[in-house]
């Protein structure tokens, strides 16, 4: 069948059809009645909100609709106007707006407005309910205001929607089931008065049953629609008229092509229209997603004769914007991607910048609001890492195991096992954290996290004095690893206590020539030339001007400042150049009080000014240092005291933490933010007092390595100092004092600071 066949026939039907209905059913007069033409409204159509409040559920994008209704005299006309807003996949909104006026032999018009306001909600994928509310504006030719209210309520049902069958839309509604009440009585005041339903001297307009059907088929080609309306419901005979009446109208568009369509309709009037409608996509570079334009025809007399001639109706339609699908697709992707992606990265600048406790909220928030985030596995790392960072092993331990059973498919996983080790090897619990690395070789030995647990196994041999072992866990940390620095220090200082000062000579030297890539590597590459100074100041042949060089590569601010300038110092005593010495044990007295090396900074001092025979520096010099190292720089009473305390304290720590990881877990609502507020004074005085104890920790652990510099620093300045108190008492006032003085002083042979 070719398309003109197609054509002939749906206009040869649609001219039947029409005939059968407008014979038996042709319009009846009721009073009152109000917009019953349907050349803007129509059920099918995306603003159909008068006819069926329901219908406009099926807006898929915001639409505006703009229409002119006008007799070819002009003295009657209707202006139209609509704007349909789609919210998320069940809920539209639509505004109307109708303009009806007609003037007599050019005076003063009749005017009849409407300003609606509606509501459709999809109740499921095919059935939705609609409501609207409107308020008419009446002005009877200028001797009767007034403004009255009604509503009008509908049910739209798609049982069909594919495009095997079409699509088909079914739909059912009562007009003015809330009645508008217009007054009679005529007050020629210039102010608009407000009428309800029930006043006196008023009558009602009707309360009507329509009934609507909209079929698309014919891939989009064809587009039917058929109503019928139950006029006058609720009729009252005092207003006159004849009562309950039946008016039907149908409409047949064929689309030529997907952008030139044909139409012919009859109106519930019982105009025969004919028209034409033409749409483009894509406007005013895809400002406007797809405009169309419909112009309709008729002649007032075809049907009886009004006296009006010719009249038509065009129609502008527009729509903007995504559609429900386009909407409802961004905002799934901005809840699970965009939206999760910037909290996540907001937790991670919060990480970033130490501010830990902030940053294990907002990681909890990523995990507890986007729980299919993609990185939700990473949040809880972090998430855990901040409370490991602030010392707080308790909550970052739940955390880890929690995530282990949580996320049993993540690459995560891995690192969650290494952090319960490095955690237990934080708390010197050696033994549980070399069955976990054991446990992360079997089961993760081909993972990254490998090379990580090596090295901390690696220096939980060296804590325990197994020295080889640990040199062959991290031998196997290569180049690249973030450990790298760390582990070749460790092993130069683990061969320097096996005396294969060859093999520690090159594991300092591969850190010293690896370039670093941070602060704490630059760090560590300071530390690592100052300890192969050491060794090329204490070897069998020592070599002084290369110990002295790797010492002044350090720069002010590094760690190891101090360190190297006592190496520089002892270097120049070496070679009996006191005043050389001199200058840089005297700055790590004046710049340093609380270094561990200010006692041997003493110690040079008080040999310089004995090389210079000033004897009564020397003495004041060497009885400092003798001083600084008659008992260790933290004592077992200090010790002692220091876990006390914090034993004593332990419980409300555990209770702080417990409280924080609990927070940690919470969207952060108003409620749960005052109580995180409430808990931050007490999380702090814990947070520090861990801290400050973590750190005496330290402290005394540093102690605990300058030991036996501390033991050999007392036994030199006191040899010296008896010496010094020898050669005064030999010489008396004498200032002269041989070189060959200070020859048996084992301190200018060996420095010992290779920890």
């Amino acid at each position: 069948m070719t398309r003109a066949t197609i054509i002939k026939s749906v206009v040869l039907g649609a001219s039947l059809a029409g005939s059968v209905i407008a014979s038996p059913i042709s319009p009846s007069y009721s009073p009152h009645k109000y917009q019953q033409n349907d050349w803007f409204g129509e059920f099918g159509g995306n603003t159909s909100m008068y006819v069926n409040p329901a219908g406009i559920a099926e807006t898929d994008q915001i639409e505006v609709n703009l229409g002119l209704f006008l007799t070819i005299s002009g003295e009657a006309s209707q202006e139209y106007g609509s704007l349909t807003i789609p919210f998320g996949y069940d809920h539209t909104v639509g505004i109307s707006f109708f303009e009806n006026g007609a003037s007599i032999d050019g005076g003063e018009s009749y005017v009849e407005n409407a300003y609606m306001l509606g509501y459709a909600y999809r109740i499921m994928h095919c059935l939705a309910v609609g409501l609207d509310v409107s308020i008419l504006q009446v002005n009877q030719f200028g001797d009767n205001k007034q403004f009255t209210m009604g509503a009008d309520v509908g049910l739209s049902w798609n049982p069909v929607s594919n495009s095997r069958f079409g699509h088909l839309q079914v739909g059912v509604a009562v007009q003015n089931a809330l009645q508008p009440a217009i007054s009679t009585a005529a007050d020629g005041g210039s102010s608009y008065a407000f009428v309800f339903m029930g006043a006196e001297d008023s009558y009602a307009i009707p309360m009507n049953l329509n009934f609507s059907l909209f079929y698309r088929g014919l891939n989009r080609m064809l587009e039917a629609k058929a109503e019928l309306s139950v006029i006058d419901l609720v009729h009252d005979d005092n207003e006159g008229g004849e009562g309950m009446s039946l008016e039907t109208s149908f409409t047949l568009t064929y689309y030529l092509s997907q952008h030139l369509g044909v139409r012919l309709r009859f109106t519930k009037d019982g105009y025969p229209v004919i028209g034409a409608t033409v749409n483009v996509k894509d406007v005013i570079l895809e400002t406007i997603k797809h405009f169309a334009i419909d112009l309709e025809m008729s002649h007032d007399e075809i049907v009886e004769k009004k006296n009006r001639g010719f009249i038509f109706a065009i129609r502008l339609s527009a729509r903007f914007g995504n559609t429900r699908e386009e909407s409802i697709g961004e905002d799934r992707y901005r809840r699970l991607k965009i939206e999760p992606e910037n909290d996540y990265r907001a937790a991670m600048r919060l990480y970033l910048n130490r501010q830990f406790l902030d940053a294990a909220y907002a990681f909890g928030k990523v995990q507890t609001k986007y729980p299919a985030f993609h990185l939700v596995d990473q949040a809880a790392f972090y998430k855990a890492k901040s409370f490991e960072n602030m010392r707080m092993h308790s909550a970052a331990k739940t955390i880890y195991e929690d995530a282990i059973k949580r996320y049993p498919q993540s690459d995560q996983r891995a690192k969650y096992y290494f952090q319960l080790m490095n955690i237990d090897y934080k708390e010197g619990k050696y033994a549980e954290a070399m069955a976990k690395y054991q446990n992360i070789v079997q089961r993760f030995g081909e993972s990254d996290v490998k090379a990580d647990a090596d090295y901390i196994a690696g220096q939980i041999k060296f804590e325990q004095g197994l020295y080889q072992e640990s040199v062959d866990l991290l031998s196997s940390i290569l180049p690249g690893n973030a450990n790298y620095f760390y582990a070749r220090y460790t092993m130069g200082i683990a061969y320097s206590r096996l005396q294969k000062w060859t093999e520690a000579e090159n594991s300092f030297r591969d850190i010293v020539e690896q370039p670093y890539s941070n602060q704490s590597e630059q760090d560590l590459q300071d530390a690592a030339k100052v300890k192969l100074g050491h060794i090329y100041f204490s070897g069998e042949t020592p070599n002084l001007a290369e110990a002295a060089a790797l010492y002044g590569e350090v720069k002010v601010g590094s760690p190891v400042y101090d360190e190297a300038m006592l190496g520089i110092a002892w270097s120049f005593l070496k070679v009996n150049k006191p005043d050389q010495a001199l200058v840089p044990a005297q700055w790590i007295i004046k710049n340093q009080p609380e270094s561990f090396l200010i006692s041997e900074a003493y110690l040079v001092e008080g040999y310089c000014y004995f090389l210079k025979g000033d004897l009564d520096r020397a003495e004041a010099s060497l009885t400092q240092a003798e001083k600084l190292t008659e008992q260790p720089v933290v004592s077992t009473a200090a010790r002692d005291s220091a876990r006390q305390v914090y034993d004593q304290n332990i419980a409300e720590f555990d209770s702080v933490q417990a409280q924080a990881l609990d927070l940690a877990r919470q969207l952060p609502t108003s409620r749960v933010e005052t109580k995180r507020a409430a808990l931050r004074p007490e999380f702090d005085r814990a947070n520090k007092a861990i801290d400050d104890y973590a750190k005496f920790m330290q402290r005394s652990i540093q102690s605990d390595r300058f030991e036996s510099n501390r033991k050999r620093i007392a036994e030199d300045a006191g040899f010296t100092l008896a010496t010094v108190k020898t050669e005064r008492a030999r010489r008396g006032t004498s200032t002269d004092t041989p070189a060959s003085e200070l020859e048996d002083l084992e301190s200018l042979d060996d420095l010992g600071g290779l920890e």
